[in-house]
């Protein structure tokens, strides 16, 4: 009985030690840890990285900033500004060395832009596979 016991929990443990981490678990772990490591980071006078997330189920990466002073105008963010901030951000991703294995598994780039006075969302960006490839 007692070897019986322990066979089926040495199954067990050897059954669950051996799961392997799926590339979204990963990268969600990845972005946890990148931004316990560096965020917030300061990007320019106006400008903070907050965060970096990702969600599983809607396999985005999300790249949180906040805007202050001149940047913290909503009146700012025009449809030109808009499609400036978009011409640029796409071609950083499709530029990016690092983001290659998330672009090859067609993982979404969203970036938000918040109001550090309001905390509302003053611009989002988001990037689907069909945009960078």
């Amino acid at each position: 009985m007692n070897r019986l016991l322990l066979l089926l929990s040495l199954i067990l443990f050897i059954l669950t030690g051996c799961k392997k981490q799926s590339f979204e678990e990963r990268i969600f772990q990845e972005a946890k840890q990148f931004t316990q490591k560096n965020c917030p980071k300061k990007i320019d006078q106006y400008t903070v990285l907050d965060s970096c997330t990702f969600s599983i189920t809607k396999r985005t990466y999300y790249y949180n900033y906040t805007v202050k002073d001149v940047l913290d105008i909503d009146s700012l963010y025009s449809q030109d500004l808009y499609d400036y901030f978009r011409e640029q951000l796409l071609a950083e991703i499709k530029n990016s060395i690092q983001l290659k294995n998330c672009k090859d598994a067609g993982i979404i780039f969203c970036y938000r832009y918040y109001s550090n006075r309001s905390g509302k969302i003053l611009m989002q960006q988001k990037f689907t596979s069909k945009d960078y490839k």
